[in-house]
Order: C-alpha cells, then sequence, then structure tokens
C-alpha cells in the first residue's frame, strides 16, 4: 500500500544489497602485540620439558637452560624483524599483504572475490587486546586462497572489516566503517542462540569423553617425572592392598574426570553460541576463551547433517553440522550450524537459516522408504563377524596367561549386544526423495544421523552390488557432495535393487535448481 513504511528488516536487506563503494586503506602493520603471541606460539611445545627440567633438574641443566634462553632471544629479534617488514592495504580494488623478511612476498586479493570475513580472538590475543582477521576467498579455502592477519587492534579490525564490507556492497546504513564494532560488522539477524542450560547438556550428552580420557592418561605419563618419589612410594605400597571393589571404585572416579573434562570442553568450545543469518550469509560466533566469529556463504552450504548421540536421542535431542564446500577442511566447530537442539525445532531453524535445506524430517512422514526384510539377516550378521576375532585373541591370551583358558569366552558376551546394534542399524536406515529434489537418507554409526542433500548439490552417485547381493536382489547406493568433511558422503547397504536403480534415476541431472522430481512412493518389494 503507497505510503506504508518500509520495515525494519527489508530497510536493512536494501541496505545490505547498497551499491560498493570505493575503498582505499593505507598500507598498516599488524600490533606490536603479535612478536610476542607469535613467539609464545612457537615455543609452547617446549614449556612443559622446560617446567620439568626446572624443578626436577639439578646443576647440569644449566647449559640446557642457557642454550634455551639464548634461542628465546634470538627467535624475538627474527619475529620482530617480520613483524617490521609485514604490511596490509586495500588499494585499487585489492587487499594486498606484503611480508617476508629474507624472501619477500606480496599476496593480492580482489574484493570483489570476498566471500566471508570472520574475526576471532584466542585466549593469548585477549591479554593483548587483539583480535585476529580472516578474509576467506571464493578460491574455496585451498592453499593461498585466504588472507589472516593474526593482531590487529579492535579499532582496525573494526575498520577493515567494514570497509571489505562496504566494499562488497554490504554496508551498514547511517554509518561511516569507523563508527561501527566488531560486533556491528558480524551483526545479523538472531536465528537461535544456545542457553546456558543446554550448553550444559550438550557437554554432559555429548561424545567427548573419549578424548578427555586420552588427556587424563597423557597426564598419567607426565606424572612420573613431575611427582616427587616418596609420593609415588606411598602410593605403590596404598595400591598394593586395594581390593576389587578399589580398582572399580578408581575407574568410576577416572571416568568422572573425564566426563567433567567432556562438559568443560564443550563449554569453553561453545559458550555463547549464537546463529546469525545477514542476506546471503550465516554468522555463527561461539567460544569463552577463543573466541570465533565465523561467515559463511549459503551458496556453499551442500549439505546437512543431523546427529543424534547414544545419550540425546531418548530425549529428542540432535546437533546440526554443515557440510560447506571450503569449510569442510577446517577445525571441527567450523562446520557446527548448532550444537543442541531438539529435534522438534529443526525444520523451523531450518527454514530461518538456509531454506534450501529445510526438507521433511518426520520420522513418520509415509514417504520414508525402509530397507527389505531380506537386508535384516546381513545387518545382524556383518558386526556379529567381527565379534569372533576379539574372542579367539582372549581365548589366545587366556591361554598364555596364568588363568583358565574359557575365561577367554567372556568376550562372548558382546556377540548379542553386537546383533542388537546390527539390528538397530537396520531399523534406522531409511530415504527418501522429497518434492523438492532434497535426498534425505538416515542411518547409524554410534549416533543416528540423517543427512540432507539437495539434488543440484550432489556431485556423484552410484550403484555397487556384491555377488551375494546380486543373489539376494539387493544393492548399496552412494551419493557424496562436495565437502571436505566426511558428512558429505552417505550409503545405504542393502537397498532393494530396484529401490537404489529408481535413486540413480530421481537423482539424474538437472537443469536448473528449481527442477522438481517426483518423489518415491511406491512400496518396497519385498
Amino acid at each position: 500500500m503507497a505510503g506504508s513504511p518500509v520495515p525494519e528488516p527489508a530497510r536493512a536487506s536494501i541496505a545490505a544489497r547498497g551499491p560498493a563503494v570505493d575503498v582505499v586503506i593505507p598500507p598498516r602493520r599488524l600490533h606490536p602485540a603479535w612478536t610476542f603471541i607469535h613467539l609464545v606460539r612457537s615455543i609452547r611445545g617446549f614449556l612443559l620439558p622446560l617446567i620439568i627440567v626446572f624443578f626436577t633438574g639439578g646443576q647440569s641443566d644449566v647449559p640446557f637452560l642457557a642454550i634455551a634462553g639464548a634461542a628465546a632471544v634470538l627467535g624475538l629479534i627474527a619475529t620482530a624483524a617480520s613483524w617490521w617488514v609485514f604490511r596490509y592495504e586495500v588499494a585499487e580494488g585489492e587487499l594486498r599483504v606484503h611480508s617476508g623478511l629474507i624472501s619477500r612476498q606480496e599476496r593480492s586479493v580482489p574484493l570483489e572475490r570476498i566471500q566471508a570475513i570472520d574475526i576471532g580472538e584466542s585466549l593469548l590475543q585477549r591479554i593483548f587486546g587483539v583480535v585476529r582477521v580472516k578474509v576467506e576467498t571464493a578460491a574455496g579455502g585451498g592453499k593461498g586462497s585466504d588472507v589472516t592477519l593474526e593482531a590487529l587492534s579492535r579499532a582496525d579490525a573494526t575498520d577493515l572489516a567494514n570497509r571489505l564490507r562496504l566494499a562488497r556492497g554490504r554496508g551498514v546504513e547511517g554509518a561511516s566503517p569507523a563508527q561501527l564494532s566488531v560486533e556491528t560488522a558480524a551483526e545479523g539477524a538472531v536465528i537461535k542462540r544456545l542457553s546456558t542450560g543446554d550448553l550444559l547438556l550438550a557437554g554432559a550428552t555429548s561424545g567427548r569423553v573419549g578424548p578427555a580420557l586420552a588427556i587424563v592418561g597423557g597426564a598419567f605419563q607426565f606424572a612420573d617425572d613431575i611427582m616427587p618419589e616418596r609420593v609415588w612410594g606411598r602410593l605403590s605400597q596404598f595400591t598394593s592392598d586395594v581390593s576389587v571393589q578399589g580398582i572399580v571404585v578408581g575407574l568410576l572416579v577416572i571416568g568422572l574426570i573425564a566426563w567433567l573434562f567432556a562438559i568443560t570442553s564443550t563449554v569453553l568450545t561453545f559458550g555463547g553460541f549464537t546463529l546469525r543469518r545477514d542476506g546471503d550469509h550465516l554468522l555463527i560466533s561461539a567460544g569463552l576463551l577463543d573466541r570465533r566469529r565465523s561467515t559463511i556463504p549459503l551458496s556453499r552450504i551442500q549439505a546437512i547433517t543431523i546427529s543424534e548421540g547414544m545419550l540425546r536421542q531418548p530425549f529428542g535431542l540432535a546437533a546440526l553440522r554443515i557440510e560447506s564446500a571450503g569449510y569442510g577442511a577446517d577445525v571441527a566447530e567450523s562446520g557446527v550450524l548448532f550444537p543442541l537442539i531438539r529435534f522438534t525445532e529443526i525444520p523451523d531453524l531450518l527454514a530461518r537459516a538456509t531454506p534450501e535445506m529445510a526438507a521433511p524430517l518426520r520420522l513418520e512422514d509415509p514417504r520414508w522408504q525402509r530397507l527389505p526384510d531380506r537386508a535384516r539377516l546381513r545387518y545382524a550378521l556383518a558386526p556379529a563377524w567381527r565379534v569372533i576375532p576379539l574372542v579367539i585373541a582372549a581365548v589366545w591370551a587366556a591361554v598364555e596367561l596364568p588363568i583358565s583358558w574359557w575365561s577367554g569366552l567372556a568376550m562372548l558376551v558382546g556377540l548379542p549386544l553386537a546383533i542388537m546394534y546390527g539390528l538397530l542399524q537396520y531399523g534406522d536406515t531409511g530415504w527418501l526423495v522429497d518434492d523438492q529434489g532434497r535426498l534425505l537418507v538416515r542411518g547409524r554409526t554410534i549416533a543416528r544421523w540423517t543427512a540432507i542433500m539437495p539434488r543440484q548439490r550432489i556431485q556423484r552417485r552410484s550403484m555397487t552390488r556384491s555377488p551375494f547381493q546380486r543373489r539376494a536382489g539387493l544393492a548399496t547406493f552412494h551419493a557424496a557432495v562436495a565437502s571436505g568433511g566426511t558428512g558429505g558422503r552417505v550409503i545405504a547397504r542393502h537397498l532393494d535393487e530396484s529401490q537404489a536403480d529408481h535413486l540413480l534415476t530421481a537423482l539424474g541431472s538437472v537443469s536448473s535448481p528449481k527442477t522438481r522430481v517426483d518423489p518415491i512412493r511406491e512400496p518396497l518389494a519385498v
């Protein structure tokens, strides 16, 4: 209607797509704190040995400490010289970086190729009051395709980020770059934030207990060098009288410590997790100590993976992960769309964040296809066969040790568990192709997972049949998108052969992203 005011979101969208402007930034150096940050990162691998030598060494270790001190001084001088020659600037439509102490290097990135501008800060950077700016280009994260400025003051980072955004036609209405903050540079409409309760729940139900146990075990390896011998003497005297009950209690204590480590790790990684959308980009910020702000272009998102862990599935909880071309090879956190969400809330979040992936997820949807009955036995026996070598190895070990050989047969308890796991895989495996041409495949490793792949994003698909599968009329279906992560590939084993062939046909070549295909509706041939 004429005369109606333009809504704020629409005005922001218009401003975000405004015309590009000419941007010029004269040559600048990194913050001087970069010299100390770089030096600490270079020598942090030697910190633990130095601490051990300092507390346990004697006069014979003085030359070693002197050499280490001299090396640190020389490293500081070389790092300061590298900082002195490093320059970055924006001129003539390019971001230019000049570096190199002996071998001079110059890199130029056209501003129109910039896809994302990420701002983050580690704990060490926060101590010095600087931030890290990473400029990602359209080359997809390959070698030499991005620029990382490790230490900029907040003002310089703000200025650079907003000027680059303005150059790309994504400026902020009514504000100059100098008036904007780092947070404004990464602003967008908030889609969802991770609450404190959900953050703790994510840590308590995460799969990080295994890595935490490895950390606890690694800490015990260094305890022998740090703790005095008299302490170990008392411990050995105490443990010589420990009963089976004491061993069980000790294992429970170690498990509790590992669980607390897992919760702490999750809290530090995903604290303050916020998902925003700004036009055609998703903006993700997270981290308590190492704060990260990542920008992911929607055009790069190839697939979505929904993971329901064993501890999360009974409560209807899941984690969302992005399979993104150019981002999949980065650290794990860069692929996390949301670390913990109710399964029933996923469709709404996908519709707001990345509508291309907003597929039907209701498990009772009649379009979900199931495996034929004749595939059930194959799923049950596949993990069971893996237990038999373990039983043989356990019997052999029992014979070699001074215990009864039949005690090795205790491993047979794993056989029914393996069969139950195979049947669980059989029941969880399914797939569908919806009205928009999106392929959904569900399966299970340890966690139950669901992959969403738009047909136009699928790079390759295939059907394989072993001689045994051919006899039973079964086949294995493979599909993959362009992603550096393992979630970019899905495998559905022991499908009905006609259904696997139908999938190949339904997911054939497309002429445009809007092409529709008929969903698979006919029942399975069993």
